[in-house]
């Protein structure tokens, strides 16, 4: 076992009836472009132990960065448990991790000097595929060394890695700005330079014909950016806080179809090189791929060890959390199932209607509700299959529970791994029926 984690365990003993410590070691390397320059070269190390502890029944929690002042972190672990909530779990005693791939070996190799070279050369093809176009461009790897133990047995430690890499352009078109961005977050390597370039140039190409859009009801197809304000609200709905709570929509619908029959969303912490893959939660539980909702009938939701104690039931393997904070529940890798048909194809096929593929925040919306109302930011409308123009000051509305059960006209076959608000998703593309659409 690490020697400061044993350290901490042999004083919080010291103290309390149980304790359990995260140490979490690592390195970041973010590459910053600002209006196509190279701006800012980074090296950060992140070290840091979170000590929670179970004394007289009461949860303490304290963090620190300064290994010198052990006695310190551990004290004031001990005195907050005065103040802290009843615990209604047990550390767990262990189990046997899956194996997992959570590190890309080809992070280690990627040098700083790589990812400037990537970065320019990045923005020098966008120089040359849309000119017009202000851009920036960030790169970042990630090598962590996570550690967790508690003093009841379980010991375990992993290593990840994670890559972001982002591109956007900025100009002014038809007399509004536009933006235009896309980008990669995954726990691989993942230099698809040449791809997003071309995308955001098709996108800005795309953008020099304006649109006249009436407001009214009609076919939207989100990309799978734009999907991802869908599946943030079904994340906060399935999360186990959100049951305990009662504020969920989805309280007492266990067995019901809640979806399209087409949809089975899972959570996957054993994905390969997932974002949020890995062999045990923040709290020492196993997890496994388990179905959310199978063929759109709502099947699990998900807990940590507290939210699941008081609510008699048992942790799904979602404890989620940094050195800093105590264990929420939250969601790993949400796996949605593609459907049938290429995206091209539903595009094609589209007689009349509107391409969102980017969404501005989430507007005048309960997102825990699943209600909507956002601005569109990159929108298209489609004629006979064919784009015809950018679509300027339009908002999409609806419910995510609706629309997902009672609106879905296609799926598109192809899935594309993006993260938003901490929530890694492999999604697809959808295209919905009779939506709210309102125009100036």
């Amino acid at each position: 076992m690490n020697k400061i984690i044993q350290q901490i365990l042999d004083l919080a003993q010291k103290k309390a009836q149980a304790a359990e410590v995260i140490l979490v070691e690592g390195k970041e390397s973010p590459v910053e472009f600002r209006s196509g320059k190279l701006h800012s070269v980074e090296h950060k190390e992140i070290k840091g132990a979170g000590l929670r502890v179970i004394r007289n029944g009461r949860i303490g929690f304290s963090s620190t960065t300064d290994f010198g002042k052990l006695k310190e972190l551990v004290d004031h672990a001990a005195a907050g448990a005065a103040f802290g909530q009843q615990a209604a779990f047990k550390f767990p005693v262990g189990c046997k991790p899956a194996g997992v791939k959570t590190a890309d070996p080809q992070m280690e190799k990627f040098t700083t000097v790589r990812a400037v070279a990537e970065g320019q050369k990045a923005l020098d093809q966008l120089a040359q595929k849309a000119p017009a176009l202000k851009c920036d461009a960030s790169l970042n790897k990630r090598i962590y060394q996570i550690t967790l133990a508690n003093s009841r047995g379980f010991s375990g430690e992993y290593r990840k890695t994670s890559f972001s890499y982002d591109l956007n352009g900025v100009a002014v078109l038809g007399g509004s700005l536009l933006q235009l961005g896309q980008s990669r977050n995954s726990g691989h390597l993942d230099l698809a330079t040449a791809e997003m370039t071309s995308k955001i140039a098709e996108l800005y190409q795309n953008s020099k014909r304006t649109a006249k859009l009436s407001s009214g009801k009609m076919t939207v197809l989100f990309t799978p950016e734009a999907m991802r304000l869908l599946w943030l609200s079904i994340a906060l709905g399935v999360n186990g806080k959100a049951e305990q709570k009662k504020t969920t929509p989805l309280l007492g619908r266990l067995g019901e179809k809640m979806l399209d029959p087409r949809i089975t969303v899972s959570d996957d912490p054993l994905l390969p090189l997932g974002l949020a893959s890995a062999p045990f939660d923040d709290e020492g539980v196993c997890g496994a791929k388990m179905d959310l909702f199978y063929k759109g009938v709502f099947t699990n939701f998900i807990y940590d060890l507290q939210t699941a104690g008081l609510l008699n039931k048992k942790s799904t393997g979602h404890g989620n959390r940094s050195f800093s904070t105590q264990p929420s529940p939250h969601v790993s890798n949400l796996v949605i199932s593609g459907g049938k048909t290429k995206l091209a194809q539903i595009i094609k096929g589209m007689e009349s209607g509107l391409i969102v593929y980017d969404l501005l925040g989430a507007g005048q919306s309960n997102i825990m509700a699943g209600d909507f109302s956002v601005n569109i930011g990159v929108g298209y409308q489609v004629e006979k299959g064919k784009i015809v123009g950018r679509v300027k000051d339009a908002m999409v509305a609806g419910n995510v529970y609706d629309i997902l059960k009672n609106k879905v006209l296609e799926i598109s076959a192809e899935t594309e791994a993006l993260e938003q608000n901490n929530i890694a998703v492999n999604t697809p593309a959808m295209l919905f029926d009779d939506m709210n659409v309102a125009a100036k």
